[in-house]
């Protein structure tokens, strides 16, 4: 049955090129997430020295 391998491989192509349609357009409209600052680099008034202790 030809017929039936040709539907078969249209539907999985379809299936495939639909679903990284869906992919790359979720991944293009989230906003790219922002590095979060170093607060401990900030706020830290003095920076620790271990050659220093002793």
């Amino acid at each position: 049955m030809p017929q039936l391998n040709l539907a078969w491989w249209l539907f999985n192509f379809l299936i495939s090129w639909i679903t990284l349609l869906i992919v790359f357009t979720a991944l293009l409209s989230t906003p790219p997430i922002e590095k979060p600052t170093n607060v401990n680099a900030q706020t830290t008034s003095h920076p620790l020295n271990v050659w220093t202790w002793n």
